[in-house]
């Protein structure tokens, strides 16, 4: 019998030992276990959170593309609206100008512009250029203004008229053309017709 107990005590020794390298291996093997996951888990939440900030800068860059090419075909139409109106506009200055031009104010304008390019050369021979329908009224500004010459100049299409110095160094444009074209740009800043780049 005491060899039994030996026996008893011996396996009882090896089985406290083995349970207790069990529970020692369970434990260590959880704590693999909780650091192979805590691993996992961040490894995890870094590549969502990578995923996500590309995804999120992927679809940023293409709603900003969008809204830019938007805005660029908005811009686009508003600048062809705008000039389909300055052009009506002008268009139809240009008809006021060209009715002037058949009224009886016409030829005071052209004495009164005559006056003011041979003042401005400081006398002496001045050569006055107008538009081919215009030349009717060059007897009427030789008799007015006699050291002037007159000449005819197909590039007025409107009417008033230009003036060269004798030496032909100096041009001083005075239509009714280049008047039109000059108010252009203050029209584009005063007209209302806007476009903001924004």
């Amino acid at each position: 019998m005491i060899q039994q107990s030996k026996i008893n005590s011996f396996i009882k020794s090896i089985t406290d030992s083995a349970a207790e390298k069990r529970a020692a291996v369970g434990e260590e093997t959880e704590q693999i276990l909780k650091a192979e996951r805590a691993a996992m888990e961040q490894s995890a939440e870094k590549s969502a959170d990578s995923y996500v900030r590309t995804k999120s800068a992927s679809i940023r860059l293409e709603a900003g593309r969008k809204i830019s090419e938007s805005a660029a075909e908005c811009r686009k139409e508003v600048f062809a609206r705008r000039n389909e109106i300055a052009k009506a506009t002008f268009s139809k200055a240009a008809e006021k100008l060209q009715a002037f031009t058949a009224g009886a104010e016409y030829e005071k304008f052209l004495s009164e512009s005559a006056a003011r390019v041979i003042e401005a050369f400081g006398g002496g021979r001045v050569t006055l250029l107008l538009r081919p329908e215009d030349m009717a009224f060059g007897e009427k500004l030789c008799a007015d203004y006699p050291d002037a010459s007159f000449s005819k100049d197909s590039t007025i299409k409107i009417g008033g008229l230009k003036g060269i110095n004798s030496l032909a160094t100096l041009l001083i444009d005075d239509t009714l053309d280049s008047r039109l074209e000059s108010q252009k740009k203050w029209f584009e800043e005063n007209s209302g017709l806007y476009i903001s780049m924004r």
